[in-house]
């Protein structure tokens, strides 16, 4: 009897001795996994517009909130439909909501604190009205959400107030622009600057970065001043009434940098309605400023209008959710998508509206589909 009941113990240990080493060799082969997981660099994610074959979906259930703290544009639609066409490769995923804040702060905290109390397990948010949205990340955070802020920065500590940041270089944008006008003036002009709202955080960053490039450039002058900008509110409407104001203001405009594509077309056909010749543009790419430039043979040097990096926001913030890594670059400098003086010609398309984006490899049936609040 003793002999079996040691043989019963000896088996028993033998068993766990193999189911421990079975799950050790299944870790180790998951890990190993990981490692060899090749993760796309900045310049492959500009390259596809952030189209990749990277696993995020897991399999456990996933509330997604999708914010936006302006919401109410063509810009936001193609944000909308960036994250939540990304979502949707995931049938494990479902999008509970997807709200807009106006740039009204406590509209973006309240939706933040709506998404939260609705059961959401991940949240992306544009922080429009920046620090000031912190309080309510971080809440989220602490109930255990997994936050992915993009777009326009929160400030913040990435890794403990939310997960990721994930947006283009503000300052190398500005950087990038001032040094295109100082090239395609040959150091001399009048320039104006739109950064939209005032005193947004994307918009602030690309002013002083303009403004450091210009003072090593004497003969650069930016009209619309060092610390302010005449304020579009990212709505061509409102940019064509600005663009009447400074016009009556500035007799000698010589180049123009707008921080989003569609105030640049306003802009744009503003100066062409008061009698004023049109100049050299740096700005996002918008189709419309597109045509209208390539019609005129003017200089114009457009960056990626960047909504694609809500595919990255969107596995960044599903994988979290879902405890898997994901290691894809979060701030991505971005280089000129169009610059007709450096052989990267107009991305014209005469078929499409002219406020769409050509640079988020977006189509017109995926944002009528995804690029909506609700």
């Amino acid at each position: 009897m003793r002999r079996f009941k040691q043989r019963m113990a000896a088996g028993r240990v033998r068993r766990r001795l193999v189911v421990t080493a079975v799950a050790l060799v299944a870790l180790a082969a998951a890990g190993a996994a990981l490692a060899a997981t090749k993760w796309p660099t900045a310049k492959q994610e500009i390259a596809t517009s952030g189209i990749n074959n990277v696993k995020f979906c897991g399999t456990k259930p996933i509330n997604l909130a999708v914010e936006d703290g302006f919401g109410t544009n063509a810009w936001s639609a193609e944000s909308y439909a960036a994250v939540k066409s990304t979502a949707a490769q995931c049938k494990n995923v479902k999008v509970i909501m997807t709200t807009a804040g106006d740039f009204v702060t406590s509209q973006e905290i309240a939706n933040i604190n709506a998404a939260v109390a609705q059961g959401a397990n991940a949240i992306t948010v544009i922080a429009d009205t920046g620090a000031d949205m912190l309080p309510a990340i971080q809440a989220a955070t602490k109930a255990g959400v997994k936050v992915i802020v993009w777009g326009a920065a929160a400030g913040g500590t990435a890794g403990q107030d939310y997960v990721n940041y994930v947006d283009w270089n503000d300052g190398a944008a500005g950087t990038l622009w001032a040094n295109w006008m100082v090239k395609v003036l040959h150091g001399h002009g009048n320039v104006v600057y739109t950064g939209g709202p005032p005193g947004n955080p994307v918009g602030a960053d690309q002013l002083k970065a303009i403004v450091n490039v210009f003072a090593n450039h004497p003969g650069m002058h930016l009209l619309t001043g060092d610390t302010s900008w005449p304020a579009t509110y990212w709505d061509p409407a409102t940019a064509a009434t600005v663009t009447a104001a400074f016009l009556t203001q500035y007799p000698k405009i010589d180049g123009i940098i707008a921080n989003f594509g569609t105030d640049a077309l306003a802009i744009s056909q503003t100066m062409q309605k008061a009698g004023r010749k049109l100049v050299p543009m740096a700005a996002l790419d918008a189709n419309g400023l597109s045509c209208l430039y390539k019609s005129k043979k003017l200089p114009l040097m457009t960056i990626s209008s960047r909504n694609w990096l809500g595919r990255i926001a969107a596995r960044k913030a599903i994988a979290a959710a879902e405890g898997i890594p994901n290691n894809e670059p979060a701030i991505i400098n971005l280089p000129a998508y169009e610059d007709t003086t450096a052989g990267k010609t107009y991305q014209c398309n005469p078929k499409a509206a002219p406020d769409f984006y050509p640079s988020n490899k977006l189509t017109p049936a995926q944002i009528t589909k995804f690029g909506t609040t609700g």
